[in-house]
């Protein structure tokens, strides 16, 4: 939506550097918000309207590019910064109230007063509006998402997914019936993380919160989101990806067809996960859990070769040590991962192993090589991106 084009940007600040706010204008300007807008104006109806609707979306676009966390904080920007108020859309109202003062005769007189920025209980009355309007969030949302395929070289190619948690300000669900106030969606989730340091020592940590899960999936070059879904924050990560990859399939085929890459960390380690990814020809790049009860390694059918759950290939020789193979690509034809010899024991055999031997282990990016790791890497791109949320949201 474009800015309010009655008023001139410039009539005051046309010798001062705008800074932030040139990033907001342009951020109005390129927001294909037009049918939110009418959604809106449709739902006000013939009701007051000291404050358009326009203006009113601008500057809830304003509270989250300057990072407002709440409405009081975004109202008192707006009371004392008169360029927001220009590039928003706000005009002041003149309003007449009574003066504490009295006349002569013990009448209170009337003063005139200026309103500069609307009241809290506009903006309550604007954003419960907004809630009727998810159909036009998500439309506006895909619309950008699917600029970007078409603009951005290389767009959509590697997708990463990862969870986030988000939580209340409440600490339980409302039992009384408190209006907007109350928390009657959100519900407590325990996570438990164990990590292992370089002396083989494991660390468990656990978090609890209140409140909601995002599930995220996004571009990892552009560290750009591509689809999301809001849900209680004991709803599963791998259950909601699942979910959004086959609303993808089903309604944004085109999408899933450029996808080349899945990066996600073990918690979606799944063996439904990723054979649904190799079926739809995207190569998972999924870290892995160690679900072996006591196991080091395993032979692979009846050959001389055996391997570990990262992945590793050995051969076993019949005197002396397990000597390890290197990967020697994927082969599509035969649905293999083919390993050989290093160079310095001058054996050229190659051999195969079917990725159904263990989909999980063996996946058409070899885990054991430099491309699945330099792949991998670019997972952190979606925990830049969920740093940015608690940051600025």
């Amino acid at each position: 939506m474009k800015i309010i084009t009655q008023i001139s940007l410039f009539d005051d600040t046309q010798n001062e550097n705008l800074g932030d706010l040139e990033r907001l204008k342009l951020v109005l300007d390129n927001l294909p918000d037009k049918p939110l807008i009418q959604k809106l104006k449709s739902i006000r109806g013939k009701g007051r309207n000291e404050w358009p609707v326009e203006a009113m979306w601008n500057s809830l676009v304003a509270s989250f590019i300057f990072d407002h966390d709440s409405v009081a904080g975004l109202l008192r920007e707006l009371n004392r910064n008169s360029q927001l108020r220009i590039i928003c859309g706000f005009q002041p109202h003149l309003y007449t109230v009574l003066a504490k003062e009295k006349d002569e005769y013990g009448r209170r007189t009337r003063e005139q007063k200026y309103k500069l920025a609307p009241t809290p209980s506009a903006y309550t009355n604007f954003l419960n509006n907004l809630r009727k309007c998810g159909d036009e969030l998500q439309e506006m949302f895909g619309s950008l998402v699917g600029y970007m395929y078409e603009n951005l070289a290389g767009f959509g190619e590697i997708l990463a997914a990862d969870g986030k948690a988000i939580q209340s300000y409440a600490t339980k669900i409302s039992q009384k019936d408190s209006g907007n106030r109350g928390e009657k969606d959100a519900d407590w989730c325990r996570k438990t993380y164990t990590t292992t340091k370089p002396d083989g020592e494991k660390i468990t940590k656990t978090k609890k919160w209140f409140g909601f899960r995002l599930h995220l999936i996004s571009d990892a070059v552009y560290e750009l989101p591509v689809d999301f879904e809001v849900t209680k924050a004991s709803s599963s990560e791998l259950k909601e990806t699942g979910k959004l990859l086959e609303e993808m399939k089903e309604s944004r085929q085109e999408k899933l067809e450029k996808c080349r890459y899945f990066l996600a960390d073990r918690g979606y380690d799944s063996t439904g996960l990723i054979e649904w990814l190799e079926t739809e020809g995207v190569c998972p790049v999924i870290d892995i859990r160690n679900c072996w009860q006591g196991e080091e390694t395993r032979q692979s059918g009846n050959t001389d070769l055996i391997y570990d759950y990262k992945g590793k290939v050995y051969f076993v020789p019949e005197k002396g040590e397990p000597i390890e193979l290197q990967c020697r690509g994927y082969d599509k034809s035969r649905g293999c991962q083919r390993y050989g010899f290093h160079p310095k024991y001058h054996d050229k055999r190659i051999f195969r192993i079917p990725l159904k031997t263990g989909p999980r282990i063996f996946t058409r990016a070899a885990r054991n090589t430099r491309k699945w790791k330099k792949l991998y890497n670019k997972r952190t791109s979606i925990e830049r991106i969920n740093g940015k949320i608690d940051r600025d949201f």
